[in-house]
């Protein structure tokens, strides 16, 4: 008798990429699972990933003035110009396909230089809270850097998060949500692929106890990366955070509900940014929904980022594992699948101050393989 599967429901990774689980798929009855099939027997092509990021060329348009791109939508993009004013612009034809990200430094004209296709009917402009288009975007520059993360896939790489960021600082809450050490690790791979600083924001910290010396980040602190402890509601620990922020740029990232926008909104209260607290399942709610570009008055720019749930390495560099966990030996770093995490003896021999490390460490170390997950192996 063929299994059938409740749509939701789990399966076993090897059931999902054995050649009769697509047989199975479809002969069931479900229109949904029967294309979910399809779409896994789909073999995938495979594209250079670098080439993805790859800029046209800029030097036609360098006597064009300059922005920088602080947020981008569907059909424009909102630049900021010298005088921190911001204008929205439409995207010359050869960036539609470019991935334009935060941050970017671009050149526009203040006219369209490209005129519009007589076989196409003129284009209207499109209204929003900015008004219509008042520029096209005709150039992008090189980038000093670009904070990116793990794609789902093949067809997508990398999920882009900001350009020509100076540092990148990851937000934990102690309580709601719970501190995760694994994201810490995640963020500091982000940051080191990047070439970028590294800070962790300890939020809501007057929730737990003054003797609560939070263990879990001890071996992050034996590394020498800088931890900063805030409460927003007391304001504790922000004077030192406003001296960090002159002159750079700085990008904010971390779980829903961590306190990110409340963490703004104490830097400068007359940003008043939506904050949503947790649902009543212990989840934060997503009151940003897009990487907003926020000049601070005192001087320096916060990046601030929507809720994550979790942060891919996939297609990262193995050797950047050599730096988040100094701990382990060569031979461990070479290939952290060959030692049990759970056997005891394993643990003695390697003389580890903290033994968990070792489950984070492989988890990553499987994460950045290049296999693409959603092909089909069989094909």
């Amino acid at each position: 008798m063929t299994r059938k599967f409740r749509l939701g429901q789990s399966r076993e990774a090897q059931d999902l990429d054995h050649r009769e689980a697509y047989s199975r798929e479809r002969g069931g009855e479900s229109k949904r699972r029967q294309r979910h099939a399809e779409r896994l027997e789909t073999g995938i092509e495979s594209h250079d990933a670098d080439s993805l990021l790859r800029l046209p060329d800029p030097a036609p348009w360098m006597h064009l003035p300059e922005a920088t791109l602080i947020q981008r939508h569907s059909q424009w993009v909102d630049l900021e110009l010298a005088d921190r004013t911001v204008m929205r612009a439409t995207l010359g034809g050869k960036l539609k396909g470019v991935r334009l990200v935060c941050g970017d430094r671009v050149r526009y004209s203040a006219v369209p230089v490209e005129p519009d296709d007589p076989r196409f009917p003129a284009h209207l402009p499109v209204r929003g809270d900015g008004g219509s288009p008042e520029a096209q975007v005709v150039a992008v520059m090189p980038r000093k850097s670009l904070l990116k993360r793990g794609g789902i896939d093949d067809r997508e790489p990398w999920q882009l998060i900001c350009a020509n960021a100076d540092e990148l600082w990851i937000c934990a809450a102690v309580v709601d949500p719970p501190l995760r050490p694994g994201l810490l690790e995640r963020a500091q791979v982000l940051a080191l692929d990047a070439g970028l600083t590294f800070r962790i924001l300890i939020t809501k910290r007057d929730r737990a106890s003054k003797k609560d010396t939070l263990p879990e980040l001890d071996p992050l602190r034996e590394q020498g990366v800088p931890i900063h402890e805030t409460s927003a509601l007391k304001g504790e620990g922000l004077e030192s955070l406003g001296s960090l922020l002159q002159g750079k740029v700085v990008v904010l990232l971390g779980h829903s509900g961590v306190g990110k926008s409340t963490l703004v909104n104490a830097l400068q209260p007359e940003m008043a940014l939506k904050t949503g607290g947790l649902t009543k399942f212990g989840t934060g709610k997503q009151t940003t929904t897009a990487a907003r570009w926020l000049p601070l008055g005192a001087g320096g720019t916060l990046v601030d980022t929507p809720g994550i749930r979790t942060l891919s390495v996939r297609g990262f560099d193995r050797a950047l594992l050599g730096t988040v966990f100094p701990e382990f030996p060569a031979d461990v770093l070479e290939d952290p699948t060959a030692f049990d995490a759970d056997d005891e003896e394993t643990l003695d021999r390697l003389d580890l101050a903290y033994p968990e490390r070792l489950q984070s460490l492989q988890r990553l170390w499987l994460e950045m393989e290049d296999r693409n997950p959603n092909q089909n192996v069989w094909r």
